[in-house]
């Protein structure tokens, strides 16, 4: 969870927005709409290329946006759920994860604890970003 000193009206556009999204998720490189309601992302970590396909599931401008992704070895669901403050906005995010093969589900706790570390610095350049102006 970040609170960011913005409203939920200024903030959700760079939850969404590929341009917007490449400057704060760190790993992203790529994201390319395919059509409407779904995109690929192409993230790189340690030099392996991970490639994502996403469908938008709930798209409910600026309170909530769920994504399902679905890469080779995993399944997750993304919730954003943006609620106003009297500073501005709190954003939660919940990522289910199912992961798709055996090597996966046996590494599942450590790549767990590297996305959640990853999510973290992610949502503070968000903040950043969208308070930066």
């Amino acid at each position: 969870m970040v609170e960011i000193a913005a409203p939920p009206e200024r903030v959700f556009p760079y939850l969404v927005a590929p341009d917007h999204r490449l400057r704060w998720m760190g790993l992203l490189v790529e994201s390319e709409p395919l059509e409407e309601g779904r995109f690929r992302d192409v993230f790189v970590e340690h030099g392996q290329r991970i490639e994502l396909e996403a469908d938008v599931v709930r798209d409910q401008p600026p309170d909530l946006l769920e994504v399902r992704l679905r890469g080779d070895l995993f399944d997750a669901t993304s919730t954003q759920r943006l609620e106003a403050t009297e500073i501005g906005t709190r954003l939660a995010t919940v990522v289910e994860t199912a992961y798709t093969s055996r090597l996966a589900r046996l590494a599942g706790p450590l790549v767990a604890r590297r996305a959640q570390r990853q999510l973290e610095a992610d949502l503070a350049a968000l903040k950043e970003l969208v308070e930066g102006g």
